[in-house]
């Protein structure tokens, strides 16, 4: 019987669509950006204290911040500091838990992916896919995914997530 909530195990997942010219198509995620962007001023990325509540307040329900932590099981592990209620409509609740305990493990490898990128690269990324937690594979999503640290230090991302379906036009 297959799980109503999680797609199966060896279903293949939606492909993830990097682009590291930024070319949005929503506003969120766009606004983000240009925030993220205003925040760094000579520096390759903003520190996390550069980031304004207030500022960010056409966007801040898009807005998550995924601290990156070393673990005993894991060296680096991602861990969910804040989750704006437009994912956690999505996904659920996520704001204080680690990635591997809400995603599915056939599913953790592709946030892995985009997250191991951003810290990598140490530069900002867009990502587009569709939603393939909980069958909910209709729904379309755009991030931005953004660096926060200093002296080359990754310490944080600073993430947007807007999600939308092929027949509802423009969400935003």
């Amino acid at each position: 019987m297959t799980d109503p909530f999680h797609l199966p195990s060896n279903q293949a997942l939606s492909p993830l669509s990097f682009d590291w010219e930024l070319r949005f198509a929503r506003t969120p995620t766009r606004l983000a950006c240009e925030y993220w962007t205003s925040r760094c001023g000579d520096r390759p990325m903003p520190e996390r204290a550069d980031l304004d509540p207030v500022a960010m307040r056409r966007f801040t329900a898009h807005v998550g911040l995924i601290e990156i932590r070393e673990t005993a099981e894991r060296p680096v592990a991602y861990f969910i500091r804040r989750a704006g209620s437009e994912w956690e409509e999505v996904y659920g609740r996520m704001t204080g838990r680690f990635v591997h305990e809400f995603i599915p493990p056939h599913i953790e490898p592709s946030w892995r992916a985009v997250f191991d990128a951003v810290r990598t690269a140490q530069k900002p990324l867009r990502v587009a896919t569709r939603i393939d937690f909980q069958n909910k594979t209709w729904l379309n999503c755009e991030m931005f995914v953004a660096p926060l640290g200093k002296d080359g230090q990754v310490s944080m991302l600073f993430m947007t997530f807007a999600a939308w379906t092929d027949h509802a036009g423009s969400a935003g």
